[in-house]
């Protein structure tokens, strides 16, 4: 409705309550208008609006009166406004981000409970305001990195659990809000829950863990062949919590394994008496204690999640963990059927990923039964009727979850079909339920009408449930039991409704047709002879025709999309069925080629390049010459023959470490690596332990170039499966080159050591520069570095010639070819008078050199400048040494005007795109222009705002905003056009076997490139022209903003 002045200059002069304005707020949604009236009486004392913020009254009443819940909603903002210090900052924010103002209003009249947590931190509004914090969802590699960088320090102390609790609220307050304004999805937003779980799990796991491993050592056990190996911890996520559909106020249900009771702990040092020596049990048992103990203890902060271990063998009385050994006795002698049920959702939460699929593999035979198992599906139907026995006169009729027609029946009709079919069909043997449904559709177990109503009726009560628990925060599964609560449900629920009573009418309607359609499918459920029947020729359907025989043909290859020569692709597929030439394969080995042909045929309708999917897939089986181990590997693991044609299918690069390394399969099949984030500092222990064990300077110079491979190996699968976005992808390769030069910088300094003596020079440190320097490395990418030594008080002058030696010794570590290829190729020519200039040079040559003879674009390249390895305090004065140089008081008109035309040159005469093609990165309205335009106004005001110092381009960007120096519009759309650019490079990089920075100019190869980066279609053109479309928008968008950037500087001038 519009509002009218009158009300509105009322606010203004904060007039006494009056009758007469019962209606006006009564019509804006208020249910007590006198309460109402307070509150906007009392924030109209918090400015003087009428003059400094004229419309703020005007849009809060307008959002508050298309809010969840009118009367919280202004209630909570007056308390929320009340806690602010600075209310013009907070008054002139809203007014300016009316994306913040919506976000809060929604908020505040949706949670109670999430509108606390902001109430205790308001300074989490500034980062609501961030755009991209309710845009974008995030990963558990993101979420990871997050907590990482909140916790700070206390992630290795112990205000650890504090940091999660304050991580996991923080986290809640964006998920919820995103649910509330309907920016995602029911599957999102329980999936993010979830995430959230698993990354407070491994942050509490890994604690608890180094804790106890200080004082009781590491615990270890022999294998069968007497070889004592580190027993291993895994936390299994169950229930909604293993199918990644977590509520709001959910449990999280957990098991906890390990391998082996046989055996105890070791001190990790030789020697070291302080350890305390216990068996593997004991160990295992504090370990979950305290797990358990950290994340459901109640403090002044709650708790971090409430944890449930019933699921357990023995339930309550059994123990708090068992051994991969007791499980298997456990369910083998007396799993019951519920617990098979329970198992179908089982996955690692956290711990080791490796003893997770051990666990899985035993367990598996328990859960699917090679037979039809109709007696399973009696005990559901008891167990459910045993249910609803127990709620008679307990709300049952409003109990979304375990009510007729509820959330427990949804489950409990697709976790029969699991169970009754999955021993037969693989593909069953999903963990959450949207995805098991269409699997049932697809196989033609569910009609297509049928899947499409339980589809619906699933999300709806799933998304009624977590609305229901969103206000307060209280586990609870019942409707509300009046007309009030319920119309504001039905808001939530985006129901129509012209008043409150045709709100909560239109809202129970709904929950009715969704219910009784639930109840009347799992009562029907296999009830009749004809359809058991049917599900038995179903399953003798599904095992005959397991061997795909019928569908390796070359008109079946030609179905394919973008497979560009099907009969060379049958041609690879022919050969990899029949093995090498004379080989005689086995009928086993041919029926299983036959059985995973499906899977093959499957992803390659996916990957952006279906040909070398296949090519390089047959290429790496030949190279490893274990078809066959392979072929029962692949039959037995989908998963990993999945991840390996995404691999193949989408990078040429990675494909040929793959092909030329076979034995670094070992990655793809450690699930621990690919699918948790690493820390740089894990990365540097691993290397340093193989050096540790490396005899001699050439076996050292392998093996940190062996472990270096298959770390981007592991990275750029990380980013093909969109387990790490681009942002954490480039931190990783960043922190990868980082750890590796100060490992081959220690191995230079002890190989030089043993040669010279000990001069106890160490003065030393390696400068990054470029996308290194800015933590923006790509695949392929050359690492810019500065050499650098600190004469100090050394006159020795045989100093220059040792740094000498020990540069030119990284230099060979780094980028000499071996038989292991080369690590990086390093490029050294920003350092003084370029390729003229000498290798090394002492702090105080730099210094002289900047002060004397520099260039504006060296000035202008040493704002990325960065320590990355050596001796930190040398690398300290280098940076205070550079900064003199790079921010002084005053930015010339001819420096501007020299970075123009430079930035000009480099599109003329690299680029070169009317002849090579559009250049990403030096092209019009490429990177280039970007860091240009940012790099230039770090230049400017870098001197004043040190602040403004990021070697990070997108870092220095948030700090510009944050300084009022460029707006928020402008700076949001170089965000996304610049994300958008490197996601370019990075496809353009790792797609073929040599990176390129240009497009091509083939349609057929735009169309791979642009399915690599996610567009959705199988029609050539259509994917090349899409691409070429959001290329020239965003490319006109950055010329557009850097135009702006140099021309308000040049005037300004």
């Amino acid at each position: 409705m519009t509002h009218n002045a009158e009300l509105i200059n009322k606010i203004h002069q904060r007039s006494p309550w009056d009758e007469n304005l019962t209606e006006p707020l009564r019509g804006l949604g208020f249910r007590e208008p006198e309460s109402a009236w307070k509150n906007l009486i009392a924030l109209a004392g918090h400015a003087q609006f009428e003059k400094l913020y004229p419309d703020f009254f005007h849009v809060l009443l307008e959002l508050i009166s298309s809010s969840h819940n009118a009367d919280m909603a202004l209630h909570n903002f007056e308390r929320f406004s009340e806690k602010i210090s600075d209310k013009d900052y907070l008054y002139t924010q809203l007014t300016e981000s009316s994306s913040l103002f919506i976000a809060l209003v929604f908020l505040f009249s949706g949670s109670q409970i999430l509108t606390d947590t902001l109430l205790r931190e308001p300074s989490y509004v500034d980062w609501l305001s961030r755009p991209e914090t309710l845009t974008k969802s995030k990963t558990k590699d993101m979420l990871m990195r997050d907590f990482y960088e909140m916790a700070g320090e206390e992630f290795q102390g112990k205000n650890i659990f504090s940091a999660l609790r304050k991580f996991k609220k923080r986290e809640y307050i964006r998920i919820g809000l995103r649910d509330l304004l309907g920016k995602v999805d029911f599957k999102e937003t329980v999936e993010d829950i979830s995430n959230i779980a698993d990354v407070c799990l491994q942050a509490a796991y890994e604690h608890s863990d180094r804790e106890l491993r200080k004082k009781y050592g590491s615990p270890v056990y022999q294998d069968e062949d007497g070889i004592y190996k580190e027993s291993e911890f895994a936390v299994l996520g169950m229930g909604k919590l293993g199918g990644l559909e977590l509520n709001y106020s959910s449990d999280i249900d957990l098991i906890y394994i390990y391998t082996s009771s046989k055996g105890e702990t070791r001190p990790v040092s030789e020697g070291d008496s302080s350890v305390i020596s216990i068996s593997n049990h004991e160990y295992f048992t504090k370990l979950a204690l305290e797990i358990t103990k950290s994340l459901n203890e109640i403090t002044s902060d709650g708790n971090v999640f409430r944890v449930d271990l019933e699921l357990r063998p023995e339930g309550k009385s059994g123990e708090i963990v068992n051994s991969l050994t007791s499980c298997e006795i456990y369910y083998q002698s007396w799993g019951r059927t519920w617990e098979r049920q329970a198992l179908i959702k089982a996955r690692v939460s956290a711990g080791s990923e490796n003893l997770g699929t051990e666990f899985f593999d035993m367990i598996e035979p328990f859960i699917y039964r090679r037979s039809l198992d109709f007696e399973a599906i009696e005990e559901i139907k008891s167990m459910k009727y045993l249910i609803n026995k127990s709620l008679k006169g307990k709300h049952s009729k409003g109990n979304i979850k375990l009510g007729f027609g509820g959330i427990r029946e949804v489950e409990f009709t697709i976790q029969a079909y699991q169970l009754l079919l999955g021993g037969r069909d693989k593909s069953l043997r999903v963990r959450d339920s949207l995805g098991a449904m269409k699997i049932l559709c697809e196989k033609n177990i569910l009609t297509e009408e049928d899947h499409h109503q339980l589809r619906e009726a699933y999300i709806f009560l799933r998304n009624l449930e977590n609305r229901v628990q969103i206000t307060f925060g209280l586990q609870t599964y019942l409707l509300p039991n009046n007309e009030t609560d319920l119309a504001i449900l039905a808001r939530k629920m985006r129901i129509a409704g012209d008043n409150q009573k045709n709100l909560a009418e239109n809202l129970m309607q709904e929950y009715e047709s969704h219910t009784q359609f639930v109840g009347k499918m799992f009562a029907e459920q296999f009830v009749e002879k004809e359809k058991r029947e049917v599900a038995e020729t179903i399953s003798d359907g599904w095992s005959r025709s397991r061997i795909g025989e019928e569908q390796f043909t070359e008109s079946s290859l030609a179905e394919i999309p973008f497979l560009p020569d099907f009969k060379r692709a049958y041609r690879f597929l022919e050969s990899f069925r029949d093995g090498a030439q004379f080989s005689h394969p086995s009928v086993q080995s041919i029926q299983e080629f036959y059985s995973i042909l499906p899977k093959i045929f499957q992803q390659c309708r996916i990957v952006p390049k279906p040909d070398l999917a296949i090519e390089n897939l047959c290429k790496f089986v030949e190279a490893t010459g274990a078809r066959e181990s392979f072929l029962k590997l692949f039959q037995a693991n989908e998963n990993f023959l999945e991840l390996l044609l995404i691999l193949f299918g989408s990078s040429g690069m990675l494909s040929q470490i793959l092909i030329r390394r076979p034995d670094l399969v070992d990655v793809l099949t450690d699930m621990e690596a690919i699918y948790r984030y690493k820390q740089a500092e894990k990365i540097q222990e691993e290397l340093n332990r193989a050096v540790k064990s490396s005899p001699d300077f050439e076996s050292k110079s392998l093996v940190v170039r062996r472990i270096k491979q298959a770390e981007e190996l592991r990275i750029g699968v990380r980013y093909l499966i969109k387990e790490a976005d681009l942002a954490g992808t480039l931190e990783d390769l960043s922190n990868l080159a980082d750890v590796f030069l100060e490992t081959v910088y220690q191995i230079a300094c002890d190989e030089l050591g043993k040669k010279t003596g000990s001069l106890n020079l160490n003065n030393f440190c390696i400068i990054g520069m470029g996308k290194l320097g800015g933590h923006e490395l790509n695949f392929g990418s050359d690492l810019d570095v500065l050499l650098v030594y600190d004469e100090g008080n050394n006159d020795s002058p045989s100093a220059g010639q040792y740094y000498s030696s020990l540069s030119q010794m990284i230099y060979k570590l780094t980028s000499e070819m071996t038989s292991a290829g080369y690590a990086y190729k390093i490029d050294t020519e920003l350092r003084p008078e370029g390729d003229a200039g000498v290798l090394v040079l002492p702090i105080q040559g730099y210094e002289k050199y900047y002060k004397s003879r520099a260039r504006i674009w060296e000035q202008q390249a040493l704002v990325r400048a960065r320590f990355v390895a050596g001796q930190a305090e040398v690398g300290k004065k280098f940076i205070e040494i550079a900064h003199q140089f790079v921010y002084q008081d005053k930015f010339e008109y001819e420096s501007l005007i020299e970075i123009s035309r430079l930035r000009e040159r480099m599109e003329l005469e690299l680029a070169k795109e009317t002849i090579k093609g559009k250049n990403v990165k030096l092209g019009f309205g490429g990177l280039a222009d970007i860091e240009f335009g940012v790099q230039v106004l770090q230049l400017i005001h870098g001197k004043k705002f040190t602040r403004l110092r990021k070697t990070n381009t997108l870092s220095a960007l948030q700090n510009f905003v944050a300084l009022g120096l460029v707006d928020q519009d402008m700076a949001t759309e170089l965000q996304v056009s610049y994300l958008f650019l490197r996601n370019l490079e990075c496809a353009l990089r790792i797609i073929r076997q040599t990176p390129t920075n240009t497009l091509p100019k083939d349609n057929k190869e735009l169309a791979s490139l642009a399915r690599l980066l996610g567009y959705k279609g199988e029609v050539t053109e259509t994917l090349a022209g899409a691409l070429l479309a959001d290329y020239e928008s965003y490319t006109q968008q950055v010329r557009k903003h850097y135009r702006k950037i140099i021309g308000n500087l040049l005037r300004a001038h």
